[in-house]
Parts: C-alpha cells; structure tokens; sequence
C-alpha cells in the first residue's frame, strides 16, 4: 500500500481526472447505490445515490476514492439500508478475471510471501506454505499482455454464448467494459433478465459453464446415425469444441484429462477417424471406437476449454456493486473503460486505458518485474531510482511498487 505522500500525489491526480472529464454513468442512476472504497481505506463506503452525472462528477472531485462502483440492482430508495431498498431488478452481470485464468506469465510476474515463515516464491499463490503450512500470505501480483489476453479470450467466449444462444442484442442489451485492472465486465441490460431470481441466474451460470453437460443428450449415441445440426446450443458447441480439443491434444493434454498413458496413446493413434466422425456430423460413431467412460472424459475436457471462465458469485449476487466504466482503478491508475462487442478484438487496455500522459517522474522502485504501459516495456526494477514516463511511474505508485523519489 502507497504511504501518505504517495497517496496524495495519487488522488491529486485522480482529481484533475475527474475535474477534467465527463463522468459516464448507468441507465437509471437515480435508482442505482453508489459506492466507494477512500485510497488507505479497506472498507467501503455505501447506500449512496445520485440523481446527476454532474452531481456524481463533483462528488469524485471533493472525495477522490481510489475505486468507485455501482449497483446492478435497480432500487425505489438506493439509499436506504438493504433490507428497505425495495429492489426492483438487476442486470446480469459477468466477471472475468486474469487471476481466475491459468496462465504460464504468473510465474514470471507474480510473488507471494508467507506470512509466517517467510517462505517466497513464484506464480501462483499456494493454498498452504509448502514450508510451515500457513495459510496467510503477501502476495505480488502484476498484469501483462498475456494475462490480459487470456481474460479477453473469456470474454470473448462468453459473448459468442450470450449473443449466439441466449439471442442478446449486441448493441442494446450488451455492455463491456475493461475493468481497470486484471479483466472485464459484461453487463446484459434487458427486460428479460431484469427480474430473474438467484436460481434463474444460477442456471444462466450453469449453462455457459456447461455444468452436467452429457454427451448422449448432445447425439453421441450409437444408434443416432447422423446429427441434426446448425440449431444452435450446446450441440452444436460440444461437438466444435471436441473436435477442436482432439485436434491440438498430445499425449500430456490427454492423460491431464484424467486418461491413462494407454487409452491416450490409442486416441492419438485414431485421431484422425475421430475427427472425421465429428466432422461428417456422426459423433455417435465415435463409441464404436472408445468406450464411453473415455468419451465422457474427452467431453469434460472439451467443455472446459469451450465454457467462459466467469466468476459465478458475481452473476448470482443480486445486489452486487461493480466498478463505474470510466472511472479510474486506484491500483493502476487505468481507467475502467467501455469497449464496444465489435471492438474487443483489437482492443489493448495497456494502451487505451492509459489515463495519465505527458511529462516525466522520478521514483524509487522497490521492485517491479518487466512491464507494459503506454505502448513501452520498462523494467525489471529492484532498489533503484528511476526517471519514467508519468503513465509509467503512476502505474508503479499505485501497485505500491515505488514512492516518489526526493
């Protein structure tokens, strides 16, 4: 955490932002809580509303929070205790977050600490000390081009699911937003899901998850000569991502699926059959080949890397509060920002998302591994002062790598 002249510096900078730019807010903000974490502050301040973009601009530039959320709720008094709110709905909303994303550049860029031996290490943080045992640790964690484009990857897939198979509008309904940070947040904004319960989100969950997908309700049965498909669903999906998993597997893929050396080594050897079986539309044919524990597995396998990898708490929690698009993260002083369905391909938060530009800082680094800013690769710094660009330098200040140097 940045010590008290640093969090100055920083919420100086965070209130000429605000001073300077339009506020964007959500579709009926007046029935929308507000909420706020202070920078030095772990706890958040909530059950506030506002009526005008303007009054929320203002707010921003007397307070200057290091985070700034908003509700998916939709209530008749937002300001008022939860249980006397008088909810009215919420959009559904999905989060996807590099830290939830196996991804081989956490060992290069991520530390952890244990609190109680002293034990570090590299990647990602383990359940226990490997030494002591403990489970409390400090932990180092970075962003990169390769992190964030597995979270866009997520994104991605999650919108082919929610545009393809629910039927959302990818100009009216749906929203995306770089969160600021690690990831991205979809919003569906429709009448259709507005009033859904827990349970009915909880099955919109279970769907891009694909959880309890069986393979004989999808067509893989023996006496199915020939698949109906084009309809859509997860028909059509398992049977695309199936035959995309068997087409890059190796032996190591396999056997990860919980098959032994064996039948792996049997599956590459009919490899090209079983894709074929795919490809003609006859996936029934395929347990003439393997038996059906091992297609079960195979299936797994291949659901896994078709579904999103969403944080499910999120989408069932009706009451949550998600970041304000372009509003600035106090982490990294990048800005949450709104992507357009079209534009996610292209898109580079590292680059777009870059608030502070124009002159130069001096700092001291403590450490930082080898990052991206602004178009830039800086580092790895260890103990050194540092003259950097100000994007640069106000990214190392709120990781809490740096302090201002002098």
């Amino acid at each position: 955490m940045a010590a008290e002249r640093e969090i100055q510096f920083i919420s100086k900078k965070f209130r000429d932002f605000y001073a300077e730019g339009r506020i964007e807010t959500p579709r009926e903000m007046e029935r929308r809580e507000f909420g706020f974490i202070p920078f030095g502050a772990k706890a958040m301040f909530r059950h506030l509303s506002f009526s005008t973009p303007e009054e929320l601009r203002l707010y921003l530039v007397e307070n200057t929070p290091a985070h700034v959320y908003y509700s998916s709720a939709y209530y008749e008094n937002p300001e008022a205790e939860m249980e006397r709110k008088g909810w009215l709905g919420a959009d559904l909303i999905f989060d996807i977050d590099a830290d939830h994303i196996e991804t081989p550049c956490k060992a290069e860029h991520d530390r952890w600490r244990c609190k109680g031996c002293n034990l570090e290490g590299r990647g990602e943080t383990p359940e226990r000390c490997p030494r002591c045992g403990g489970t409390s640790f400090e932990e180092e964690k970075w962003i990169c081009d390769r992190c964030l484009d597995a979270a866009r990857h997520e994104a991605q897939k999650l919108l082919d699911i929610l545009i393809g198979d629910f039927g959302f509008s990818p100009i009216d309904e749906l929203e995306v937003n770089f969160t600021g940070h690690r990831g991205y947040h979809i919003h569906v904004s429709s009448p259709n899901i507005r009033e859904l319960d827990q349970p009915a989100r909880r099955e919109i969950v279970d769907y891009i998850l694909g959880t309890g997908i069986k393979a004989e309700l999808h067509g893989f049965k023996p006496s199915l000569e020939r698949l109906t498909t084009g309809e859509g669903g997860w028909r059509d999906r398992l049977i695309k991502a199936l035959y995309d998993y068997l087409e890059e597997a190796d032996l190591k893929a396999l056997m990860e699926a919980g098959l032994s050396r064996a039948t792996a080594s049997k599956i590459l050897e009919i490899k090209d059959r079983l894709l074929q079986i795919l490809w003609d539309g006859r996936p029934g044919l395929a347990l003439r080949l393997i038996r059906r524990r091992t297609l079960d597995k195979l299936v797994e396998a291949a659901v896994g890397r078709e579904a999103s990898a969403i944080d499910t708490v999120v989408t069932t929690d009706l009451h949550r509060l998600i970041r304000l698009p372009g509003t600035l993260h106090g982490k990294t002083g990048l800005i949450a920002q709104r992507v357009s369905v079209e534009g996610l391909d292209d898109y580079n938060p590292l680059v777009e998302a870059v608030a502070f530009k124009g002159g130069m800082l001096k700092v001291y680094v403590e450490r930082a591994p080898r990052f991206s800013i602004g178009g830039a690769l800086y580092g790895p710094y260890i103990g050194e002062e540092v003259e950097l660009p100000m994007e640069a330098a106000l990214y190392l200040l709120c990781k809490g790598a740096a302090r201002l140097a002098g």
